[in-house]
């Protein structure tokens, strides 16, 4: 399992290379980011409130998703800390500081905030006060935000495996593992969705499957990417975005393969569109937008996958999963911008630096409020002016 990691932290580092996003300088394979565009604002943004997650992650490899639930915004960082804010005013609920290497997001539940490690730990605290309610170890690193539902805690590792736990005592009620796990992948994994009925995974071998969330029974299978070329970089077609699940139809990206839209409870392919991401995906009643690999932004008709615009003036800019708020689609980027567009054209409207390092994870949206965090730990709250 160590050299699985090894393999994903060696990618990792090649891809952020091919990406230019500035961490490594060379002359050879580095790309650089596309330089700002001049444009007119349509409007001004005002900072509401500040606050700071307790760490970096830049020397970590990491993208520790922030979890916005019933209000409260729950961040963690790889020194250990797990915080709650008020998403209305940044006001600190509770933080508390465990003895393992964090390394995945945080997920919230049925009276629970769930973390895992490089370790392969996964320790449960009050929702409440953060106080540790049980902690126990499965097979491998997560980097996966571990979820729960129905009293169960799904956790996905980097070897390919999901093991289902009791949300009361951390037991392991079952485990799913993948025949196969292609020995190099990009550094992530994608976390799953859950439904009552349903879990629903991305693996590194480009495969999506639908399990029973009771049983780990699998319930269908789809081939999203296949591996082609020469050499196993050409070959890697991680589904590391996460799936979104729409009115019964489960959207997925993956790197160098496609965009697929499926019907969840049949399995059937309603389309497809060659793409390559590991950002990820928003969606709208008309439209799914997608982040791609090469810091384009698109909107895809989420009917039949027909393109309606590119915007391709952030190439190589390493831009996050868009984020819809209002009108507008919103990105962060290597440099620590938000860039804002307009949901009907793309046509950028507004940029906001919020540090000097770069955002890595998805901005939050409730309401009319937006909330970036850079990968210094800085968290900024925003609204139009």
């Amino acid at each position: 399992m160590a050299m699985k990691a090894l393999y994903k932290l060696v990618f990792f580092i090649l891809l952020l290379l091919l990406n230019g996003c500035g961490w490594f300088k060379t002359k050879d394979n580095s790309e650089p980011p596309a330089p700002l565009v001049k444009f007119t604002p349509s409007f001004s943004l005002k900072t509401l409130w500040t606050a700071d997650t307790g760490a970096g992650i830049d020397k970590y490899f990491l993208k520790l998703k922030p979890t916005l639930k019933t209000g409260n915004l729950f961040t963690t960082s790889p020194k250990g800390h797990v915080r709650v804010f008020e998403f209305a005013n940044g006001k600190s609920i509770w933080q508390t500081k465990l003895d393992i290497p964090i390394s995945t997001g945080p997920g919230v539940g049925e009276d629970l905030v769930l973390i895992g490690s490089h370790k392969g730990d996964v320790v449960a605290l009050s929702l409440e006060n953060g106080s540790k309610q049980w902690q126990t170890n499965v097979s491998s690193e997560i980097l996966a935000t571990p979820r729960i539902n129905q009293g169960i805690v799904i956790v996905r590792t980097i070897d390919g495996k999901i093991s289902a736990l009791n949300s009361q005592t951390g037991k392991r009620i079952w485990i799913y593992e993948r025949p196969r796990v292609p020995l190099l992948s990009l550094r992530g994994t994608s976390s799953p969705i859950l439904t009552d009925r349903f879990i629903i995974a991305g693996f590194d071998d480009g495969k999506m499957a639908v399990l029973e969330l009771q049983t780990g029974k699998v319930l269908w299978e789809a081939q999203i990417a296949t591996p082609s070329g020469r050499t196993e970089l050409d070959r890697i077609v991680d589904i590391d975005a996460d799936p979104i699940l729409y009115k019964d139809i489960v959207y997925v990206t993956s790197y160098q393969g496609r965009t697929v839209a499926i019907d969840l409870v049949r399995g059937k392919l309603l389309w497809e569109k060659k793409s390559s991401s590991y950002s990820g995906l928003a969606i709208d009643d008309d439209y799914l937008y997608i982040s791609d690999s090469n810091g384009y932004v698109a909107a895809m008709d989420r009917f039949s996958g027909a393109e309606q615009w590119k915007q391709e003036k952030l190439k190589a800019r390493a831009i996050t999963t868009p984020v819809l708020i209002n009108d507008y689609i919103v990105v962060g980027d290597l440099e620590g911008y938000l860039h804002w567009m307009k949901r009907e054209d793309g046509k950028f409207v507004t940029r906001h630096q919020i540090d000097n390092s770069s955002i890595k994870v998805a901005p939050m949206v409730l309401d009319e409020t937006l909330v970036a965090i850079s990968s210094d730990g800085k968290i900024v709250a925003l609204q139009v002016e």
